[in-house]
């Protein structure tokens, strides 16, 4: 492998978007510290806010400790910033400010804006003549970017999703008989991935509403009576955002689905009704980390330092599985032009012709939630890492 250039790294946490977000940085301090052709590292406070403040961190003198605890802290320790209207003037003071602190490798964790940001710079970049290797990280519980055969954080939180919709369900028969309803309400905006991963916990009590299924009041009702015969409760999975046939939302807005399901339900059956929200628990719910995505969150760290120190730039890490029945992966990179505008949707035969998920999605998504993590305990609590300034 050939140093091209010598310089700094600056890493940068765009969209806290997984609960491995932290243990992808953990693997780019602990690579980049591997390569002589590496004089600093640097990691910027709050996105791309605290590039064009200069608050920058200088990650290279953080404890090895520290360093490790990353791993199963949640949320971003850098903190992040959502660079939705990018002026030309920003853009200018960020070229400035990579000359000013010599930066010549970036990294950039995070989802959909993550990568377009990233292409933006790689391409204005070539046309500055200024020579930095851009880096991105596919991290986001949505799993919606493509080429990757899955996104850091879905794993992890998968793994929370299914465990909560189970204990939820203990709870439910404890209480019920044949009367009770518990409706779920995951915000996973259009995409399908996050309420599919509940699927997992594997009961016939379950109903699943994917937000790219056209919701029938008259079928759903119909669904919860049948159920409610022959088991004592049901819980309900629903996006925050499910629509009609008319292609409207359910609620008349992007907001409200579990409260509106509750109403349908209780205006027409005679049964107890409670509605839970996740809310941003399913961004931050560490304590059910999965080892397979905490594993490949801190290898994809890794990999991607090694891909710049090697000559690329403008392209994101991705996760290959491997064939056969042993699950595998390999990493490799793919060119953010063939990522960015393009959004990976649940295959269809995963479907039944009824629209409930199969055992094909199993088959994807069960080796992404195995593993348990150890955490490192302060009394008994988590103890989390805390960056040094």
């Amino acid at each position: 492998m050939a140093d091209l250039l010598a310089g700094n790294v600056l890493a940068v946490q765009v969209e806290c978007l997984s609960p491995v977000s932290n243990a992808i940085l953990g693997g780019i301090i602990t690579e980049a510290l591997n390569y002589e052709s590496v004089e600093e590292v640097y990691g910027s406070v709050n996105g791309f806010c605290g590039i064009l403040n200069r608050d920058l961190i200088d990650l290279a003198s953080q404890s090895q400790q520290v360093i490790r605890d990353l791993a199963f802290t949640p949320g971003a320790t850098l903190g992040t910033f959502d660079w939705n209207d990018r002026s030309e003037e920003e853009i200018e003071a960020l070229f400035i400010v990579f000359e000013e602190y010599n930066i010549h490798f970036l990294f950039m964790i995070g989802g959909f804006k993550t990568q377009s940001i990233a292409l933006e710079l790689s391409q204005i970049a070539q046309q500055r003549n200024y020579t930095i290797q851009i880096i991105s990280i596919p991290d986001t519980i949505y799993n919606n970017l493509p080429i990757t055969d899955h996104c850091l954080g879905y794993g992890s939180v998968s793994k929370f999703m299914a465990t909560t919709v189970r204990e939820l369900s203990c709870y439910a028969a404890a209480i019920a008989n044949h009367d009770f309803v518990n409706i779920v309400e995951i915000a996973a905006g259009k995409s399908d991935w996050l309420v599919a991963s509940t699927f997992l916990s594997v009961s016939p009590s379950n109903i699943i509403l994917l937000p790219s299924e056209s919701f029938s009041e008259e079928k759903f009702l119909g669904t919860v009576q049948n159920i409610l015969k022959t088991s004592h409760y049901c819980t309900v999975i629903a996006s925050d955002f499910l629509i009609n046939d008319e292609g409207n939302y359910i609620t008349g807005q992007a907001m409200g689905t579990a409260e509106k399901l509750r109403e349908v339900l209780e205006e027409s059956l005679e049964i107890r009704v409670l509605a839970t929200k996740l809310g941003v628990l399913q961004y931050s719910a560490a304590h059910f980390l999965s080892k397979t995505d905490m594993d490949e969150a801190y290898a994809c760290g890794v990999k991607a330092v090694d891909f710049a120190l090697d000559g690329l730039t403008g392209k994101m890490v991705t996760i290959l599985r491997s064939e056969g029945n042993r699950y595998g992966v390999e990493y490799g990179v793919a060119d953010l032009v063939n990522i960015c505008g393009y959004e990976k949707a649940l295959p269809k035969h995963w479907l039944n012709e009824d629209g409930r998920l199969n055992n094909n999605f199993s088959k994807y998504a069960l080796p992404l939630i195995q593993g348990s993590v150890t955490v490192t305990e302060s009394n008994g609590l988590p103890k989390f890492a805390v960056l040094k300034k």
